[in-house]
Order: structure tokens, then sequence, then C-alpha cells
């Protein structure tokens, strides 16, 4: 094979802007999802544990309830329980905002280079502004779309999709060969690549495997390991 897609692909950390993935990377979220998760089955009477909750990670609303329904006994019912564990979780997220270590320290360094930056995330927008707005990090974003402002969620690659034409539009950037994106979950994973988009993933909950498609996926221990990695043209 030979000629742009290889010279791409050949020189693939190379780049001129980053999409962000949300829950799990930029924010400790997961854990916190989790440990509401846990708290709104025992109110149920449930004994719920990471298996089932895993199966959820990366996933848009939509399809987080259809994951519902079958975990769920079948007289619980999964809307319900899924705006009880939604108001638990949102309570707790309003008292703090985790961020991740070094993620601030990351930010600030590739802010301070004028990368551009955006997020793509499988919450809703809304949400995503107003709590990266309260860790100081939406400032740092030309561009925050969530799951409810496309069509389709992750492991769709919409959000991705959506939030690249945002990048071209706001920063210049040609399009997808100007972007990596980094990601925690295999379902976010799946997104960037659906996309077209190189990606890096650094495992948060659930540990990668391996690559998927080399060197298209590649896999870092820390937020700061993978952006280091990047040959970014200023």
């Amino acid at each position: 094979m030979s000629g742009p897609l290889t010279q791409r692909w050949n020189n693939s950390l190379a780049a001129r802007a980053i999409i962000f993935d949300m829950d799990g990377l930029l924010l400790d979220s997961e854990s916190l999802s989790y440990e509401t998760y846990v708290a709104t089955a025992n109110r149920y009477g449930l004994n719920a544990g990471f298996d089932s909750y895993s199966r959820m990670i990366g996933l848009n609303m939509i399809e987080g309830v259809d994951v519902l329904r079958n975990i769920l006994p079948a007289h619980i019912d999964a809307m319900n329980f899924k705006d009880e564990w939604g108001e638990h979780y949102r309570e707790r997220l309003a008292d703090t905002v985790p961020v991740k270590p070094g993620v601030a320290d990351v930010i600030e360094r590739l802010a301070a280079r004028n990368i551009p930056m955006a997020v793509a995330t499988s919450s809703q927008g809304e949400k995503a502004r107003d709590v990266l707005g309260r860790a100081g990090i939406a400032a740092h974003m030309l561009a925050i779309t969530g799951a409810n402002e496309v069509e389709r969620g992750k492991p769709a690659p919409d959000v991705y999709l959506a939030t690249i034409e945002k990048l071209v539009t706001i920063s210049g950037i040609t399009g997808v060969d100007d972007c990596i994106a980094f990601e925690d979950s295999e379902v976010g994973v799946r997104a960037a690549l659906a996309a077209g988009l190189r990606v890096v993933q650094i495992p948060d909950q659930v540990p990668a495997t391996k690559p998927s498609s080399p060197p298209f996926h590649l896999i870092a221990d820390t937020l700061a390991t993978g952006v280091g990695w990047l040959k970014i043209d200023t």
C-alpha cells in the first residue's frame, strides 16, 4: 500500500488538534458513577457489582438503559432506576468535580502552545459544559459536543464527526487527518476509529487488552504519557 493513506499512518503521532473524551479520561467520574450505581441498586435490594456496571461504560444514555433492562429483574423499571441513579450521581457531582491527577497540567501546557482542543463525550452536552466549566477545563476547549447533540452516541462515530466539523470551522484545521483522539473505554475507541481518527487509549476502570488496529490505536498508562508521544504541528 502506498500514497497519502500510508503516509498518514506512518506519521501516526503527528497532529494539529486533540479531541478528548470526558468521563474516565479528563474526570474521575466513572468511579463516582459506579459508586452511585451500587448505592442505587442497594436501595432496590440488589447486590450490584462491577461486572454489570462495566457493560455500560462509554455508552450513551439510551444504550445504557437498554443494558439496564437486561441486567435488572423484570419487576424493576429500567428508566426509573436510571433516573434515580442519575439524580444521586448529579447530587454527588454538584459537591465536587473529580479532575483526574495530571489533567489540569496537561491541558494548560497544550493551551499555552495554542493547540486546538475539544471534547466529544457520551454525556449530555449541557452537563459536560457545566462540569468542565467548574473544573476550569471548558475555557480551553474550542468545542464540547455531547451525545444528545448528535443522532447516535458512541460507539457510533457521530459525536466525533460533529466535533471535527466544529474544529474545522473554528480553528482552521483541514479535517480528520489533523486530529488525534484520547479515550479511556473500548466503546470510545471504537467510536473514534469509526470516525477515521487515530486514538490513544488511557484505560480507566477496565484494562485495555491490546491495540485493536495499531498504529491507528495506541495505549498509554497516563494522559501525560500519551500527549508526550505526539508530534504536534503548531
